[in-house]
């Protein structure tokens, strides 16, 4: 299989589509050709509208990508075969718009704890939930304790009462698998932040700023007759 990557070798923040080409790697495919191409360049533009391209970076395979049947079954949910090439079209945020050329999926995270709570879980769960989970890039997650200025003045604004928790700000929107769950597990405040709050309750034990205690979930146990 032939690789061809569109990218914009400006875009640091820009999602990395290492682990893709590893996933397919280890459906023991020979990968025989490697390209970059830079999108803006004359050979990326014509990519870009030969393949109906609107998101970057980008990934073309071609060759034999129809000989493993497991992956053959799989290019239907991840993107679109053309000209007997296989386009990506499921990739993560954050990307390069093409149609505006703006980078879309740029997030602020806050985690926002209480030092005084030793009972309550570890708000760095949440690092690996937006990480791993929703493919969020996490390297500059800002830790606050409830008890600092920054940490004080978001609790206010938002009225968040159980804690730990996290705020998300910036164009949480790109992340279109949280989006789906997040009326579950929090709220969009008035200025587009996402405040955790219900799903505080699903994390372990946690601290109520009003009551001032902490809750603790409820172990079942269960007889064996």
């Amino acid at each position: 299989v032939k690789v061809v990557l569109v990218n914009d070798s400006n875009c640091q923040d820009c999602f990395k589509l290492d682990g893709f080409l590893a996933m397919i790697e280890k459906e023991n495919v020979k990968f025989t050709e490697q390209k970059v191409v830079d999108w803006k360049s004359a050979e990326g533009k014509a990519l870009v509208e030969k393949y109906k391209i609107e998101k970057i970076p980008a990934v073309i395979l071609s060759g034999e990508i129809n000989k493993n049947v497991k992956l053959k079954n799989a290019w239907p949910q991840m993107g679109e075969i053309i000209d007997d090439s296989f386009v990506l079209r499921q990739s993560a945020a954050p990307y390069i718009e093409v149609a505006t050329g703006e980078t879309k999926g740029k997030v602020e995270i806050f985690l926002l704890r209480d030092d005084s709570c030793k009972d309550c879980y570890d708000v760095m769960e949440h690092q690996k939930v937006l990480g791993r989970g929703f493919g969020m890039p996490v390297e500059n997650i800002k830790v606050l304790p409830v008890g600092s200025g920054e940490g004080l003045a978001l609790k206010n604004k938002y009225g968040i009462i159980l804690l730990p928790t996290f705020v998300l700000k910036g164009d949480v929107a790109a992340y279109v698998d949280l989006v789906k769950i997040w009326p579950q597990v929090g709220t969009v405040e008035k200025d587009g932040a996402y405040v955790f709050r219900e799903g505080v309750k699903q994390m372990g034990a946690y601290k109520n700023m009003m009551t001032g205690m902490v809750v603790k979930p409820v172990v079942t146990t269960s007889t064996v007759q």
